[in-house]
């Protein structure tokens, strides 16, 4: 079945599956906006998204991994949540949101998806530690990735890391499931003066280890640009992935323009 890929901002893609639009982790915000994280950090956004949220058009689903840093939820992400039909989520971003239209789920919960668009759509919470260390994980709060699996699949599912580091919930997925498609939430997100060489998210080492270990057939990257804390450098990034062998599966996706993939 044909996807259409749209990176527009942080880890904010537009899915499109046949004509069912998903969007994930909405952020819509300016740049220049500077935001205190509950754990007293600075975030600092340096980039803008590549489309308005009012030129999206219809979407029928947002995949919302948490709800509690302006990163994967910002300001203008939660006015768009307001006009979503369905968002599914973390029990914690449920209760914290407060809205009808939000499924809380767990991981290895499943959620089946009606629509004629896409027979067969499941979607399951996925593990993530959200932080190299169990302190951080433990400040950063509940975080989920996500597959995406429906009727004719020939090669595997789609699986969206969410924000995490690798462990062996990573491993576990590799275990469950054949992975045709990994979007990966890059960058290695970190706060130097705050917490050292600790990080928050996948370093490229470590989204090519996960690669590798799924044995994906396609790779791609998001959750890399446009906040002052990813601490990689994106061309830098690119070029480690095609030296470890990958430069054939890599999708490397250009803001505001759709991507087609068969999965």
């Amino acid at each position: 079945m044909q996807v259409i890929i749209t990176q527009i901002d942080t880890a904010c893609m537009l899915i499109d599956i046949n004509g069912f639009r998903i969007v994930t982790d909405p952020t819509f915000d300016a740049a220049g906006g500077t935001y205190q994280s509950g754990s007293g950090r600075i975030l600092k956004k340096t980039g803008s998204p590549a489309i308005r949220p009012e030129a999206l058009g219809q979407v029928d689903l947002v995949l919302l991994s948490h709800d509690q840093h302006k990163d994967n939820l910002d300001d203008s992400g939660r006015a768009f949540l307001q006009t979503a039909p369905r968002v599914i989520s973390t029990k914690e971003a449920r209760e914290r949101l407060g809205l009808a239209t939000v499924t809380g789920i767990d991981e290895w919960e499943t959620v089946r998806i009606e629509t004629d668009k896409v027979p067969g759509l499941l979607i399951t919470g996925t593990p993530c530690m959200h932080g190299s260390d169990e302190e951080l994980h433990r400040i950063a709060g509940h975080v989920l990735g996500f597959i995406l699996e429906w009727d004719g699949q020939q090669n595997g599912v789609l699986y969206i890391s969410g924000d995490t580091v690798f462990f062996e919930g990573v491993e576990e997925v590799a275990e469950r499931y054949a992975v045709d498609t990994a979007i990966l939430h890059i960058g290695r997100a970190g706060f130097p003066a705050q917490i050292g060489d600790r990080y928050l998210t996948f370093t490229t080492e470590e989204a090519i280890r996960t690669a590798k270990l799924m044995k994906v057939n396609k790779l791609v990257p998001t959750h890399q640009e446009g906040w002052e804390h990813f601490l990689e450098d994106r061309a830098a990034s690119r070029e480690q992935i095609i030296a470890a062998g990958l430069g054939e599966r890599l999708v490397w996706l250009t803001a505001g323009r759709p991507e087609k993939l068969e999965i």
